[in-house]
């Protein structure tokens, strides 16, 4: 299910955005929906999740000083993307991704409590978010930690304005188990991913304060407006899509 970590302003948003844009939905999703937008197809395209074929080679890769949990950091040379058919299979070229072909329809920024295929969660980096995952399934204190990093954070301030921050701006943020992931925890941010084996506050927040809504994503709040940071126009992926 889907749980709202913040809110804030819609701000105008331009119409060439209208393409990345899917109908939201506040009410939760029901028990017997537990496998999302993508229906059936969901368990297949969780479990081919995975290393790509043919990796990207990383820009720089550095492992955080003073890690506890072997973080290392690494960034890459975004390439060119295409917008799919939501819960077509998708091709990555990172893991976890960084960036990518995905699904033409993104998601509500959020914490989900199972895992949402990639194809949406990618189209999140593209609009300046950062994707917290894990792979571990005996961390859930960390998991309830990495949820209270994710409420300290306010929205960035690109997405609000010199008045202040709407109530309908969210801080960019989701968190999504990913099985698929070869640590036990990661982030993304596109063009940039961090691993580790465990989770560390301080080293997941620096890496939140130094990509999120980076200048590389496409579709950012500071390229396209504060309304990128709403939930307004996006997804519920926990409700099931069209047949």
């Amino acid at each position: 299910m889907l749980q709202p970590l913040g809110r804030g302003a819609l701000a105008f948003l331009p119409i060439f955005l209208a393409a990345c844009t899917g109908k939201g939905n506040d009410a939760p999703p029901a028990a017997a929906d537990h496998d999302g937008y993508c229906r059936d197809k969901t368990p297949g395209l969780i479990a081919d999740a995975g290393d790509p074929e043919d990796p990207a080679a990383p820009l720089s890769e550095e492992a955080v000083a003073g890690s506890a949990c072997n973080a290392v950091e690494r960034t890459f040379q975004p390439g060119s993307i295409t917008h799919l058919v939501p819960c077509a299979p998708v091709t990555v070229h990172t893991n976890p991704p960084a960036w990518g072909d995905h699904y033409s329809i993104f998601p509500r920024f959020g914490g989900y409590d199972y895992a949402i295929p990639r194809g949406f969660y990618v189209h999140s980096l593209e609009h300046g978010g950062i994707v917290f995952t894990y792979s571990c399934t005996d961390c859930s204190e960390e998991v309830d930690a990495v949820k209270s990093l994710i409420a300290e954070n306010a929205p960035d301030p690109s997405c609000c304005s010199a008045t202040g921050c709407s109530p309908e701006a969210t801080n960019q943020l989701s968190l999504t188990p990913d099985p698929g992931i070869p640590s036990r925890w990661a982030a993304s941010s596109w063009g940039a991913t961090l691993t580790a084996d465990c989770f560390e506050h301080d080293v997941f927040q620096n890496f939140l304060d130094a990509h999120r809504d980076s200048s590389v994503a496409p579709e950012n709040a500071t390229a396209v407006g504060a309304g990128i940071c709403a939930n307004t126009y996006a997804t519920d992926v926990t409700r099931p899509g069209p047949s």
